[in-house]
C-alpha cells in the first residue's frame, strides 16, 4: 500500500499559505513575480487548497476569472488590459499544472500555453511565436523585440526543471525595457517538450545542442544582432546556460540565477524537486534520476572554449545548493559570484534587487563589455551597482 502523499501531509501540517511562503517550489513571490498576480489574490486562491486534489481545480478557477477579464478587455479593444489578463490566466494554469498529475497535468499545461499565446499581440512589447527545427521536432519559443531599437543584442532565456518559457515573461520584459531582444524557448524535456508529451527528453550532456540550434536561428534573424548574444538561465536553466556558454564561442555573456555546479546537495533535495527532474529526464525511478544527475550534471566535466563574462547569482537561503558549489561554478568560468544573503532559490523574494542587476549587467556585457576574472560580492538590501557592473 502506498504511503501518504507528502504534499497532502505538508498541507495538513502547514497549510497552503505557509507552504507558499517557504517551500522550494510553491512560493508566493515566484507566483507574484512571474504571473503578475498580486499577493492578496494568491492568498485567496491558496485558502481554498486543503489537499493535493484541490490544487489544480482551485488554480483553474482563478485562471477562468482572469480569462473572463482578458476577453472582456479584448472585446472592448483595451489591449494592455487584455495582455495582462491573458498573462495572468496563462500563469494561473501553469501553477495549476505543477501539482496536478496524469491527464490533468497535461491539460492544464496546454491551457497555459494556449492562453499565453492569445496574449502575444498585446504584451509590451509583443511576442512572436517561433518554432525552430531541431532534430526531428521543433524548439517552441517566443521572440520579443524592444521598442525603437535597430538590430539590438539578443538574450536567450532558459527555464528550469518545472518552469516553461511562459514563466520567463517577467525577466524577459526586464531585458526588453533596456533595449535587448529576447528569445525564451522550451528545450528538450521542458514545457511543450516535456517527457509527458513523448516528444523529447532532457539530457544534461547534450542540451547544449538545442542551445546551439537556437543561437544559429537568431543569428539568421535580420532584426537582431546575433553576434551580440547572451544567455540567461534560471534554476536548472542556470546550469544549462553555463554549460552552453563554456562550449559555444558565439555566447558573449551568461547569467546563471540559482543554478548548480555539480549538484552536490542532491541527497538533501525535497521529493518534488526530484520529481520535476524526473519529468524532464523521462526517468520514472527516483534512484535512477539521482544516479543520472550525479553522473552527468557536473560543470567541471565540460571541455570547451573559454567562458564569456559570467554573472552567477546565489541566494544565501538557497534550498538546493550551497555557496561553495556556486563559488566553484564562478571560479570555473572565471566569473562574478553575487550572494544575496537572504535570498532563496532564484532570489524571487529579492526580485527588486536582482532583476535590475540581471538586465543592466547583460546590457553592459553585450554593449560595452564587463570585466573578466573571479570576484565574489555579497548584498542584503543594498547593491553596489558600480562594483557589479564595473
Amino acid at each position: 500500500m502506498a504511503g501518504p502523499d507528502l504534499f497532502d501531509v505538508l498541507l495538513r501540517i502547514h497549510g497552503a499559505e505557509e507552504l507558499g511562503r517557504n517551500y522550494v517550489f510553491v512560493r508566493l513571490a515566484r507566483m507574484n513575480i512571474a504571473g503578475h498576480i498580486d499577493y492578496s489574490e494568491i492568498s485567496r486562491i491558496l485558502q481554498g487548497i486543503r489537499r493535493r486534489a484541490d490544487w489544480a481545480p482551485v488554480w483553474m478557477a482563478a485562471c477562468e476569472r482572469h480569462l473572463n477579464l482578458a476577453e472582456a478587455a479584448e472585446e472592448a479593444e483595451r489591449h494592455a488590459s487584455a495582455g495582462d489578463g491573458f498573462l495572468r490566466a496563462a500563469l494561473a494554469a501553469h501553477w495549476a499544472s505543477l501539482y496536478a498529475s496524469g491527464p490533468t497535468k497535461s491539460k492544464t499545461h496546454q491551457q497555459a500555453v494556449a492562453l499565453y499565446r492569445r496574449g502575444t499581440p498585446y504584451y509590451e512589447p509583443p511576442a512572436e511565436r517561433v518554432e525552430i527545427p531541431h532534430q526531428d521536432d521543433v524548439l517552441p519559443g517566443y521572440l520579443r523585440l524592444p521598442t525603437d531599437a535597430d538590430r539590438p543584442p539578443i538574450v536567450l532565456m532558459i527555464g528550469g526543471a518545472d518552469t516553461n518559457k511562459e514563466e520567463l515573461h517577467h525577466w524577459s520584459t526586464q531585458f526588453t525595457r533596456r533595449g535587448l531582444a529576447v528569445l525564451a524557448f522550451d528545450g528538450p524535456g521542458q514545457g511543450e517538450l516535456s517527457a509527458r508529451y513523448q516528444r523529447m527528453t532532457m539530457r544534461f550532456e547534450t542540451y547544449h545542442r538545442a542551445v546551439a540550434t537556437a543561437i544559429s536561428y537568431v543569428q539568421g534573424r535580420s532584426e537582431v544582432d546575433g553576434d551580440r548574444l547572451g544567455i540567461f538561465g534560471n534554476s536548472l536553466g542556470g546550469y544549462l546556460a553555463l554549460d552552453a556558454a563554456v562550449r559555444d564561442h558565439r555566447v558573449r555573456a551568461v547569467i546563471c540565477n540559482g543554478g548548480f555546479y555539480d549538484a552536490r546537495s542532491l541527497d538533501e533535495w525535497p521529493e518534488p524537486v526530484v520529481k520535476a527532474f524526473s519529468s524532464c529526464l523521462g526517468i520514472d525511478e527516483p534512484q535512477e534520476v539521482r544516479a543520472h544527475i550525479r553522473e552527468h550534471l557536473n560543470l567541471g566535466l565540460i571541455q570547451g572554449s573559454d567562458a564569456p563574462p559570467a554573472l552567477i547569482v546565489h541566494g544565501g537561503k538557497e534550498d538546493l545548493s550551497d555557496e561553495g558549489e556556486l563559488r566553484d561554478a564562478a571560479r570555473h568560468v572565471d566569473g562574478t559570484l553575487l550572494v544575496v544573503e537572504d535570498g532563496w532559490h532564484t532570489c524571487t523574494n529579492r526580485d527588486h534587487l536582482v532583476s535590475p542587476v540581471f538586465a543592466d549587467w547583460m546590457r553592459a556585457a553585450l554593449t560595452s563589455g564587463c570585466r573578466r576574472g573571479f570576484v565574489e560580492m555579497r548584498c542584503s538590501d543594498e547593491l553596489a551597482y558600480g562594483s557589479i557592473l564595473g
